[in-house]
Formats: C-alpha cells, structure tokens, sequence
C-alpha cells in the first residue's frame, strides 16, 4: 500500500503492480503489456493484480478499484476454497491522495486474518 500511495501522490493514477514496483510472495507471473493482470502464487495463496488498466495505470476516482485480490488453494478451517481477501483503492479527501479499503469477503475467513480489515487504517 505505500508503493501504491507513492506513486497515487505523483501520479494521481493507480498504477499495476509493475509499475509501482510490487512483486507479491512466491512464485510472481508478471503480465505482459500495459493492462495489469500480474500475480503470484505460494503453497496455500495465490495473488493477483486487477486487469483492465490502461498505460499501467487506472483512474483514482470515488468508486474504486480491486487493486489486491487473495485466493486460498484449499479449504483452511472454516475458510472455502476462494477469493475471499481484496484491497480496494479509492480517491481520498485530497488530490494524489488514495483510501484503502481491505475487505474479508467470508467472515469464516476474517478468523485466518484477524487484522485484514485494518490494513490502512
């Protein structure tokens, strides 16, 4: 998030994991062209970077955009198979600057991270 923030605060842009300098934990497939799509995979997790940008960046605006999302490979506890973890980017209160929202989409999930939804905050 403070890679993204950076460059939200120069750019006024979200900008694909590339061009902010992430790589996730793993094993990272980085996508090719402009458009984002990059990701990356451990043993229990898999990552990815929203597509649909342009010039590797996307408008900050009030709606938002899925700027992180988290897969589980296998059922963990109570936890389903799935993309159950998300960061949201939305314009803040400010030019160039970003509000994070994290999102646990089960709440069977929240228990495997506690402390997700105050990621930002």
């Amino acid at each position: 998030m403070k890679l993204q923030q950076a460059y939200v605060s120069e750019a006024v842009a979200i900008g694909t994991w590339s061009v902010i300098g992430y790589k996730g934990p793993g094993d990272n497939t980085n996508a090719t062209g402009a458009t984002g799509g990059a990701s990356s995979k451990t043993n229990n997790f898999s990552y990815k970077d929203t597509t649909g940008y342009a010039n590797n960046t996307a408008a900050l605006d009030a709606t938002g955009k899925v700027g992180f999302t988290a897969h589980n490979e296998a059922k963990l506890n109570d936890c389903t198979q799935g993309d159950h973890w998300t960061i949201t980017v939305k314009s803040g209160s400010a030019a160039g600057e970003a509000t994070f929202i994290p999102s646990t989409l089960n709440q069977d999930c929240l228990q495997l991270t506690p402390n997700w939804n105050q990621i930002g905050k």
